[in-house]
């Protein structure tokens, strides 16, 4: 459906749940204002103001549509949606949706990978073949011979030269591809302008490296798998992923004409241990900072099942919450405490009830200077400090113990050059029957969200969940005190995490280190919940449908693995985000950090499709993206409950036989001669079929 911004408005939270609608395109003036209330909507597409973009955007769905049957079509799910609402460190969390668009179908590249073998201990090494390392849109050439040191550092002389090349290659790169086009409209990536810019790589490089035989012929074959990403990277104006993928070409050429580069420079220092046997790669890392200990102490404070059962029942009681609904108006805040005693049977609801109030009437503005209770009271705003000011001087009026206590939040890892001193942050200690309990008003409230959503997970909080975003020294309530370091160390454990029910089982710290291409987060996960993840370095995003992948796990279907494919070395951020069936929205659960250095054999997951999550779907193998023509690949895949399964091999459909899909595990073998779909049907009554999986043919 293409329908107009004003109309789509009104009409898209009518129909969006109907079957028969599969894609809405949004055709306005104001994309801004549009993408944000659209951005809610899995099946929306895209916000356009172009003619040209709007149409590109609806050919390239139905292309992906490919008939059945006489008589049924191929319906093109979007990529698992991606819709992300995160919050900031301090000022507190925003519950306004910050959304991230689900990748298109033209984010989802063709490149060149190495195949490796899958393994299910959380990595995937190559058999064999020793190739090198991918690009940053991780492609990976075809098997070529190499030294086990491969992926090292380059010699400190090659620098120059490095850099040298990388600058030249882009800029030509550029100059190449605008020549001849017409840049007030969108580039098409044809023939003539791919094969111009490999011809371009090639040139560049043999002009700044040593001539060896048959040189020309190994770079071209080289780059006719790399051309498509860049020539992607340009189309999309990605320039700081152009940049990497170039440079890590240049790596790889590098490595290719190791031999000859090397006759120009002094021998390479190598170790020899005691035993005189000389070492040239280095070992298998997978390391984990050591686990730290959280406990709650249980002198000053109470997480037993009998007060937590307490507690649920005063929050979940909708009596209580409908009576704060009628104050919304009133003047004073000793008539706030009347009004509190009057309807509350004791200090813990009385403690509720106060959090209710201040969570829906208190709206937290940034800005404001004056924090002071009556103030925050009057003109119903604040920042934390005021919050928390207001919630003390209330509990002083309904005679309750309470504390304010200053210390710092946050809400993801600190970037390069941040401290923690600039995340401040405040919230209140309670006293209730002689044991001491956490809150925080300011997060209660939801922090800059207008829609007012009370959280009511910050409200008597357990210091063991407290202290993965909020940290004081001296009153944490853990025995023992973990020190800042450790605090900072710890992943982040959004409110998310602990209302879906969820349980980190590894990698139990926020920071972790590997040099394999394959990193595995594994999540305890209730039935009705599903997870995706989100990989960043600094402020580049990669798409995740190329580099994350996550699935239940074969054997214990109540645990989610979310499989990490890193292209490069580099420090990244890894988020998961999780939703129940019911909810439309992903919301951020946990960040974590992953450091990684000497990859080898990089590679890209196959495209997955929002079929594969809904259908509760797993790989199995093969993991890598890209298989090669004529090579023989076995799909194994769990699909439960599928009526019909087909594959589709290049122009070729096929449907599996009796023993190749049986009790909802397909097992095919296939001798590659297109990209391969995977394709299946849970409703007898549907014209449609829908893709799974698609791996790209190379």
């Amino acid at each position: 459906m293409i329908v107009s911004g004003g109309l789509g408005e009104k009409t898209v939270p009518a129909i969006h749940d109907m079957s028969q609608l599969d894609s809405i395109f949004i055709f306005c003036y104001k994309v801004a204002y549009h993408e944000q209330w659209s951005k809610g909507y899995l099946k929306v597409k895209g916000v356009f103001n172009k003619m040209d973009a709007l149409c590109q955007a609806v050919q390239q769905s139905v292309e992906h549509h490919e008939p059945s049957s006489a008589r049924t079509t191929t319906v093109i799910p979007k990529p698992s949606p991606v819709v992300h609402r995160s919050r900031t460190p301090e000022p507190p969390p925003s519950h306004s949706a910050h959304h991230d668009r689900v990748p298109s179908v033209d984010d989802h590249r063709r490149s060149a990978s190495h195949p490796p073998e899958i393994k299910d201990e959380g990595f995937v090494r190559r058999k064999g073949d020793g190739g090198h390392g991918s690009s940053l849109a991780s492609s990976v050439k075809p098997t070529t011979t190499g030294t086990p040191n491969s992926q090292e550092k380059l010699p400190s002389g090659l620098e120059r030269l490095e850099n040298n090349i990388i600058q030249t290659a882009e800029r030509r790169i550029r100059e190449s591809f605008l020549e001849n086009n017409d840049i007030s409209q969108p580039p098409s990536p044809n023939a003539a302008i791919i094969d111009r810019l490999q011809d371009t790589l090639v040139q560049t490089i043999e002009k700044h490296m040593p001539k060896k035989n048959n040189e020309a012929i190994e770079l071209n074959k080289m780059f006719a798998e790399l051309k498509q990403v860049i020539i992607d990277s340009v189309v999309q104006e990605q320039s700081a992923l152009l940049r990497d993928v170039i440079k890590q070409t240049v790596l790889d050429a590098f490595k290719q004409q190791q031999n000859s580069i090397l006759e120009l420079l002094p021998p390479p220092s190598t170790t020899t241990s005691t035993t005189g046997v000389t070492h040239h790669s280095k070992p298998t890392i997978m390391a984990t900072n050591t686990e730290i200990k959280i406990a709650a102490d249980r002198k000053k404070t109470r997480i037993d099942t009998d007060f937590r059962q307490q507690r649920d029942a005063v929050v979940a009681n909708k009596r209580l919450r409908d009576v704060v609904q009628q104050w919304s108006s009133i003047k004073s805040m000793a008539d706030l405490a009347g009004e509190i005693k009057k309807n509350g049977k004791n200090n813990l609801e009385w403690a509720w009830l106060l959090f209710c109030w201040i969570g829906q009437n208190i709206q937290y503005q940034p800005y404001c200077n004056n924090n002071a209770a009556e103030t925050v009271f009057r003109t119903r705003q604040g920042v934390c400090r005021g919050f928390v000011s207001l919630y003390h001087e209330c509990c002083s009026l309904l005679g309750i113990e309470c504390s304010e206590i200053s210390g710092y939040s946050k809400q993801a890892f600190l970037k390069p050059g941040e401290e923690l001193k600039q995340s401040l942050h405040a919230w209140n200690s309670i006293i209730l029957d002689q044991h001491a309990y956490l809150i925080d008003p300011t997060w209660g409230a939801g922090g800059r969200d207008y829609d007012k959503k009370l959280e009511d997970f910050y409200f008597l909080t357990s210091p063991e969940e407290f202290i993965y975003t909020h940290y004081a020294n001296g009153y944490q309530l853990l025995d023992p005190e973990i020190s800042k370091d450790e605090f900072l160390s710890l992943p982040v454990m959004k409110s998310t995490y602990y209302r879906l029910g969820l349980m980190l089982l590894s990698p139990k710290q926020g920071l972790n280190e590997t040099n394999q291409n394959l990193f595995k987060i594994a999540i305890r996960t209730p039935a009705h919940v599903d997870l995706f993840a989100d990989l960043k370095v600094g402020d580049i995003e990669y798409p995740r449908s190329l580099h994350t992948l996550c699935q239940r796990d074969k054997s214990k279907p109540d645990i989610y693995n979310c499989y990490i494919a890193p292209p490069l070395n580099g420090l990244y951020e890894v988020t998961i985000f999780a939703k129940t069936k019911d909810e439309t929205m992903y919301v951020d659960a946990i960040n974590m950090r992953l450091r990684v250095s000497d990859i080898i054999d990089a590679f890209m997951f196959p495209i997955i499709y929002g079929t594969f999550t809904e259908q509760r779907c797993i790989l199995i193998e093969p993991f890598q993206r890209l298989v090669h023509k004529k090579q023989r690949v076995l799909i194994h895949m769990i699909i439960p409950n599928a009526n019909v399964i087909k594959i589709r091999n290049g122009d070729e459909y096929m449907v599996p036989y009796k023993d190749e899909y049986k009790n909802g595990v397909l097992k095919k073998e296939i001798e590659v001669q297109g990209d391969l779909q995977v394709c299946g049907r849970w409703d007898d009554k549907a014209d449609s079929i829908s893709i799974i999986c698609i791996f790209n043919m190379i």
